[in-house]
């Protein structure tokens, strides 16, 4: 019997253990949610959880839970559908939206684009505002699915933002 094979055993079991948990760690990171109604789905992280939809023509939101202040979330998304009585194409909205916005509001303008998202455009307008003394910082994605228009309005304290990046990208990247 050869004299090193219960160090190799060994080895290989602790390479077996070892690699084990970093799948298990990576797969619970990689976990998240499904949301299904009212013609909409996205996905979501799984530590986030259903939010009260409190906005004009809100269809779902969801929130980090660690984040309640005032019984609300600070990291939360909204998706929204917006009211086209107008019939005005995606473009058109985003603007129309957006025209008179960062007037007098105590909003403030970080960035503006567009990219493309499930092979169609979508336009994007980062910016900052305070409420009720929470500076938040906010990202809204503007899409068009069919003939409705959706905003995906993604929010967070300024401080906690970039950190929750990856969250909001899945929700917006899965919404169809």
């Amino acid at each position: 019997m050869n004299r090193n094979l219960p160090i190799i055993l060994m080895a290989t079991l602790f390479m077996v253990v070892l690699v084990s948990g970093c799948i298990t760690n990576d797969e619970k990171a990689n976990q998240s949610n499904n949301y299904t109604k009212g013609g909409v789905f996205f996905q979501y992280p799984h530590s986030w959880g259903l939010a009260k939809v409190n906005s004009t023509g809100g269809v779902a939101a969801v929130g980090d839970p660690q984040t309640v202040v005032n019984g609300k979330p600070t990291t939360s998304v909204v998706i929204q559908k917006y009211n086209n009585t107008n019939y005005y194409n995606l473009q058109t909205a985003y603007e129309q939206n957006y025209a008179k916005f960062f007037n007098n509001t105590g909003k403030t303008k970080v960035s503006v684009g567009n990219f493309t998202l499930n092979n169609a455009k979508a336009y994007e307008t980062v910016y900052t505002s305070s409420e009720s003394g929470i500076k938040k910082k906010y990202r809204a994605v503007w899409l068009q699915k069919g003939g409705n228009i959706y905003v995906i309005l993604c929010s967070a304290k300024v401080e906690d933002y970039d950190a929750q990046k990856a969250n909001f990208d899945l929700v917006i990247n899965t919404f169809r």
